[in-house]
């Protein structure tokens, strides 16, 4: 089963000069055997290269596509198999892609771990206190007068957008919703393609966090699961400060598991 991601190819593929070369010699075949073989390549992390035994029985090109491929130097034939040209130049490393995951991986983790229990806990207060968190005051003059401040903002460019703080809130939103999907290589792409327009603030979150969500599904990243509280789950327990050993199923932590799952719920269908 093939891994979530892609490889680059460049909108003037059509035009390359070697492409142009298979065609009008009759080799369009050859060039539907290098597609497969890129993908190949980011799909396995190999770095463009392809073995041997991979290149006649996975991919299935045949000697005349592979000679007509080197020939116009889309291929490099080596000892163990062959090289795509250029790979490198235009698709990521395998250390490139690992230390990116690592870093996505790290971040969704600090992510999870800052908000979480801080939100968790700002529940449970309201749980001990006898309020449900509807009932809670939770929105500032202060924090309301931003709000309406970012919703009819004047329009920024792409850059303006890049540095404000409700991009970072949607940031946020996104690795909860997709923490397999690379944002930084979302945010170039969608950078390069808006580089020229200028929007609000409200617009840009709208425009970059649907972005994200089609680029998730052309991945094949499907969005997390939601996790499902209850009385002895971690979150529960941490923002009781509880263990293993001392949860028991009392009304508090019930009752605390049951806003939290709501809660959950609310945010779901406002995405939708």
């Amino acid at each position: 089963m093939a891994r979530r991601g892609y490889v680059q190819l460049v909108n003037g593929f059509y035009t390359n000069d070697k492409v142009q070369e298979l065609c009008r010699s009759g080799h369009m075949d050859a060039i539907g055997a290098f597609c497969m073989a890129l993908t190949y390549c980011g799909d396995h992390l190999t770095d463009g290269f392809i073995p041997r035994r991979t290149m006649r029985f996975v991919i299935g090109a045949t000697d005349e596509q592979l000679q007509a491929l080197c020939d116009v130097g889309m291929l490099e034939e080596v000892e163990e198999g062959w090289i795509i040209h250029d790979y490198l130049k235009h698709n990521r490393s395998m250390e490139q892609v690992m230390h990116v995951r690592k870093k996505t991986a790290d971040r969704v983790a600090k992510y999870r771990e800052t908000t979480d229990v801080t939100a968790l806990r700002a529940d449970c207060n309201g749980v001990t206190s006898g309020q449900t968190p509807e009932h809670q005051n939770t929105r500032t003059p202060k924090k309301e007068k931003e709000e309406y401040s970012s919703s009819f903002s004047k329009e920024i460019s792409i850059t303006d957008f890049e540095q404000a703080r409700e991009k970072a809130h949607a940031n946020s939103e996104i690795i909860k919703a997709y923490p397999d999907l690379d944002l930084l290589d979302s945010w170039n792409a969608f950078a390069a393609h808006h580089h020229s327009e200028t929007r609000t603030v409200t617009d840009w979150c709208r425009q970059w966090k649907g972005w994200c969500e089609r680029r998730a599904k052309m991945s094949g990243i499907p969005p997390s699961k939601p996790h499902v509280h209850s009385w002895q789950c971690s979150h529960v327990l941490a923002a009781l400060h509880r263990t293993l050993e001392t949860a028991q199923p009392d009304q508090t932590a019930c009752q605390l598991a049951d806003q939290l799952n709501k809660k959950g719920n609310n945010h779901g269908n406002k995405r939708q």
